[in-house]
């Protein structure tokens, strides 16, 4: 979106989902070039950064519902990249950890995610950390309104 376009009230929903796109393109780029695969480090990163982690505050983390999680969790065991433990603290829950095959790729992609961020460190005029702030809390009032019910009608004004 060129800086002259009008901007459209309501259209932030569509703003993020194409920025997400951008920074995946952005973020894969960089990790193709270091030899990883991002499809595999892309969820593996949240095991890496959070564990141990439960599958409950993984699914949260990753803003994904239980179901889609397991799939994933899944796909990440079997090829030998996360373990799951019994949780010391809770005999119920598991905790997800990187093996040592899941850490590699872990530890060779991130710095090719960070390169990505400081990339976009750069376009942004070093300004990364106060757009990263305004993009959590607009994510967490999404998350927290995700759990609500649907309201009738949007506000008057709006798309």
């Amino acid at each position: 979106m060129a800086a002259t376009e009008p901007i459209v009230r309501g259209a932030i929903i569509q703003e993020l989902w194409v920025a997400a796109r951008y920074g995946l393109e952005l973020s894969d780029a960089e990790l193709e070039a270091a030899g990883v695969d991002p499809r595999e480090y892309h969820p593996l990163a949240f095991v890496g950064t959070l564990q141990p982690v439960t599958r409950t505050q993984l699914a949260l983390a990753m803003g994904l519902r239980r179901t889609t999680l397991r799939d994933a969790v899944g796909r990440l065991i079997v090829r030998g990249h996360v373990e799951e433990r019994a949780n010391p603290r809770d005999g119920r829950s598991t905790l997800l950890v990187l093996t040592p095959a899941g850490q590699d790729i872990f530890d060779r992609g991130l710095p090719a995610f960070r390169r990505a961020l400081a990339a976009l460190d750069d376009a942004l005029d070093g300004a990364l950390q106060e757009h990263e702030d305004a993009v959590r809390r607009v994510r967490v009032a999404l998350q927290e309104l995700s759990v609500r019910p649907a309201t009738a009608s949007a506000p008057t004004g709006w798309l």
